[in-house]
């Protein structure tokens, strides 16, 4: 007997009413078309920003948040999660319907009638070249180990197979299996990370290593299509009429500004050419909290800002030396100068807003701040003089030199780092040299190893705190510090496949407590999101792991 799950169908999410069929009121600048009791502007545009350009839009090369914003609306996952009364509800994408066997280890995705933007049909076969490519080690995605869980997943990734062995395959054009290696109670989590998209393979021939890294070399079958993009400014999607729910799509046009200086995105904001921000400022936060006609919403976000050590280098190769950079860091006095108290202090790797299931948030299982357990009364100076002593460098701290390298050239992250040359220096006497590169420099430098520490923040990729623990597993790449720890490696594979909630969490305890021991990765503060939208704009997004991008944005009033 198969357990059933069918999906939420997002025409019973959104009231529709139609005052008309269709129609424009030109002396009101509205339409005749009411959602949720909202009559809907004439022309239906959305003006957002990012603060720096993405890398590519390849979703099998790229794992940062600024494509990640693109991607949910040009491209359609399996499922994705709705915000429905506060709560995230999964609901039907490109699957109308989904289901399992009786142990959870056979899924089978009913497709919906979904067309590429340039006509063509979306078919299962997409999403397996999209799963296929993903786990192909030619392709050398830092996506892989979200989806190893696949049957074969690993030993495709790692060479040992060849990707037609993988456990996905097209049972016909409109239905999808994938079997995984064991049950995971987490599989239907993964079906709305880009590590699951589908993608096009004529397309991705045709256009090779160029691919998605222009507005012309991708398509699309999402809510949007790429209308264009013009690198280090701007990035545009327009609505697409093959969509399959195009219907229940009301923006025609969403524009990305790339703008890095926040206060540029503030004064864009509060002279209206941008209809939303972000802000972590608080005279900014005061002063759009009081503006009329704005809204304002905040929560804990699933983002960790952190620094991480580079465990090939000369010098951060010794554990007793990362210690010391980690614990010489006060977080209190990082997020009060440094984010004017609007974030929190960080303690642990997995943030709070995670949950593992029926019992609810992890932190509150396990313990909220077990780094400072760890730390405890240990004197970072004291660890850095037996680091220094374990690799033949003396007893002198001021003959040390460090270079800390950020993912950007603001004067944000100047004072950011400014702050850490400073702090280093007084509490355990080295110098700290700062080095600022655009976004994609910093990636190519990091990921080939060319840094000793750098600072970065991750945002979360789905509800379970695995996401945050197996992107640390040796073989994941996610966050370049090449560290190994076969006990941590274990755990996590342990974790990945055990169905008992409580036994589960007990594992990501353990696997916790040993990446915050060694610290490979240096958590410093988990962001609250204060966010802003001009009351015109509806539907927008106002909780953590809600992916419908913009699909359900409209506005009313405007």
């Amino acid at each position: 007997m198969k357990k059933k799950i069918l999906s939420v169908m997002l025409v019973g999410i959104m009231t529709l009413s139609l005052a008309a069929c269709g129609g424009n009121n030109e002396e009101s600048g509205t339409s005749d078309v009411t959602v949720d009791g909202n009559q809907l502007d004439a022309e239906q545009y959305y003006n957002t920003y990012l603060s720096s350009d993405p890398t590519t839009l390849d979703s099998v090369k790229g794992n940062d948040t600024y494509s990640w914003s693109i991607l949910l609306n040009i491209m359609e996952p399996l499922t994705r999660l709705d915000e429905q009364d506060g709560e995230n509800v999964r609901v039907a994408a490109g699957a109308e319907s989904w289901e399992s066997n009786d142990d959870g280890t056979v899924w089978t995705f009913h497709l919906n009638d979904n067309k590429w933007s340039d006509g063509e049909p979306v078919t299962a076969g997409d999403y397996v070249y999209g799963i296929q490519r993903t786990l192909n080690p030619d392709s050398g995605s830092v996506n892989s180990y979200l989806i190893t869980c696949i049957k074969n997943g690993e030993a495709v990734n790692n060479g040992e197979m060849s990707v037609d062995q993988l456990g996905v395959r097209a049972v016909d054009d409109k239905t999808l299996e994938i079997t995984l290696e064991q049950p995971t109670p987490y599989f239907l989590s993964l079906t709305d990370t880009r590590a699951m998209l589908p993608q096009r393979q004529d397309i991705v021939e045709q256009y090779g290593d160029t691919y998605g890294a222009e507005a012309s070399n991708i398509v699309c079958n999402g809510p949007f299509k790429i209308e264009s993009w013009t690198h280090n400014s701007e990035i545009v999607v327009t609505k697409n009429d093959e969509y399959w729910d195009a219907d229940n799509v009301y923006l025609d046009k969403v524009t990305w500004q790339i703008i890095q200086e926040e206060t540029t995105v503030f004064n864009s904001f509060d002279s209206g050419s941008l209809d939303t921000c972000s802000s972590g400022t608080p005279e900014w936060i005061d002063r759009f909290s009081e503006k009329d006609g704005v809204e304002s919403y905040e929560y804990e976000n699933t983002t960790v800002r952190y620094h991480f050590y580079n465990t090939q280098d000369e010098l951060f190769q010794n554990e007793n030396i990362r210690k010391a950079f980690t614990y010489a860091i006060d977080r209190d006095d990082v997020n009060s100068t440094i984010y004017f108290d609007i974030h929190k202090p960080s303690y642990s790797w997995v943030m709070g807003p995670v949950t593992t299931g029926e019992n609810g948030f992890y932190r509150e299982q396990v313990g909220e701040n077990p780094l400072q357990d760890i730390m405890g009364e240990q004197d970072p100076k004291e660890l850095l003089l037996k680091g220094m002593e374990e690799l033949g460098l003396g007893d002198d701290p001021s003959t040390i030199t460090v270079t800390l390298s950020v993912g950007g050239t603001t004067q944000w992250l100047r004072t950011y780092g400014e702050y850490f040359q400073q702090k280093f220096k007084d509490v355990l006497g080295v110098n700290i040299e700062l080095e600022q590169n655009e976004w994609g420099t910093f990636q190519s430098k990091t990921n080939s190893g060319d840094y000793q520490m750098g600072y970065m923040s991750w945002t979360i990729d789905y509800n379970d705190p695995i996401s945050m623990l197996e992107i640390m597993k040796s073989d994941a790449g996610s966050i370049p510090t090449f560290w190994q720890n076969d006990e941590y490696d274990s755990l996590i594979e342990q974790a990945s496949r055990e169905m008992d909630e409580s036994a589960r969490t007990e594992l990501y305890k353990q696997a916790e407590q040993i990446l915050l021991e060694e610290c490979p990765v240096c958590p410093v503060t988990n962001e609250v999101y204060h966010g802003f939208v001009y009351s015109y704009v509806k539907n927008v997004a106002t909780t953590p792991f809600n992916t419908m991008g913009m699909k359900k944005v409209y506005t009313s009033g405007r």
